[in-house]
């Protein structure tokens, strides 16, 4: 495991959410524990009355996710802290919420938490926490050049970053962590690979079949259903671009119900609004740039527009909701 890295101020890339929380957790083991790092319990069977969760305001991040919090952070009946998908998660929902709240106020929030942790679970999710945190700056740094001198020739860019990744993992992470938190996902990474290798050298429909029924039938059960949703959600996106509203909200009934139907449209509204008040403010950012302002002043009208047209949750997504907006401008 590498030595835990510090600084906060990490730019990451978007946090993949895990596959399969529910599936196949390994059995509560200790792990072979360095000097820094205690013994480190893989969740499985965990009695309710066993676990200590932790369960404090979530207010920072729900003025403008609206969302229940994702995961858990807990401790068996030892203290120890478990480590499963549900921790995953929990540090992910966190670290979604950047772009909206300042990382180190992220991190500051989850430490908190962990600190109200007995030992030795307490010191294990901090020392967990930093190691993540070091996998993913490490991570955003991959750089696909570099990547292709290390591995073998005509390795593609694909197979060449899940390589990568599995490799930081098991540098920053321990094999505990690394199984509970990624396992399902590279079996899943694997099987993506030795597909893409089949089609590549022309293999036969049956041969495609086959290699899927490899996969255990929770894993084949979730590709079915997210290929589902991909169909769905193309089937959305037409009737939408069809500029017939009538028709998506029938759709929408048809596949969901009136009162979920009802939300996307009122969803729908409300992100149509926010684009709009978007590109007003892009529109008066662009004619500031050509009054020939100095920094300070265009800096100061800025900041005068936001308070006046955002809330502060919303000041704090403006610099990545204008990203997404230039990048969609353009494509």
């Amino acid at each position: 495991m590498q030595a835990a890295h510090g600084a906060l101020a990490l730019t990451i890339l978007g946090v993949a959410i895990g596959l399969l929380g529910w599936w196949q957790q390994p059995q509560v083991t200790v792990a072979d524990a360095p000097a820094m790092l205690p013994s480190l319990p893989v969740a499985a069977n965990v009695s309710s009355a066993a676990v200590t969760p932790v369960a404090p305001d979530y207010s920072a991040l729900q003025t403008f996710r609206g969302a229940a919090v994702d995961g858990q952070l807990r401790t068996d009946f030892k203290g120890r802290l478990v480590i499963d998908m549900q921790l995953r998660h929990w540090i992910d929902f966190h670290l979604s919420a950047q772009g909206e709240v300042p990382l180190d106020e992220i991190v500051a929030l989850m430490q908190q938490q962990m600190q109200q942790l007995p030992q030795p679970g307490q010191q294990q999710a901090l020392q967990l926490l930093d190691d993540y945190l070091g996998y993913l700056q490490a991570l955003a740094g991959y750089d696909a050049e570099a990547a292709r001198r290390l591995v073998q020739p005509g390795m593609d860019d694909l197979e060449a970053r899940l390589l990568w990744q599995q490799r930081l993992r098991r540098e920053w992470l321990q094999p505990l962590a690394v199984e509970a938190f990624f396992g399902a996902e590279e079996q899943l990474d694997q099987h993506t690979l030795a597909s893409r290798r089949l089609r590549r050298d022309g293999a036969s429909p049956e041969a495609l079949v086959a290699l899927e029924q490899t996969l255990p039938e929770p894993l084949q059960q979730m590709r079915k259903e997210s290929r589902q949703l991909i169909e769905l959600r193309q089937q959305e996106q037409q009737l939408s671009q069809s500029n017939d509203p009538r028709a998506l909200q029938q759709w929408r009934e048809q596949q969901f119900g009136p009162q979920a139907a009802g939300r996307l449209a009122d969803l729908d509204k409300k992100n149509q609004q926010w684009q709009q008040r978007l590109q007003a403010y892009q529109t008066y950012r662009d004619s500031l740039a050509v009054q020939g302002l100095n920094e300070r002043d265009r800096e100061r009208l800025l900041s005068t527009y936001q308070r006046k047209h955002f809330s502060e949750a919303e000041q704090k997504r403006l610099p990545a909701a204008l990203s997404l907006l230039a990048t969609s401008s353009s494509d």
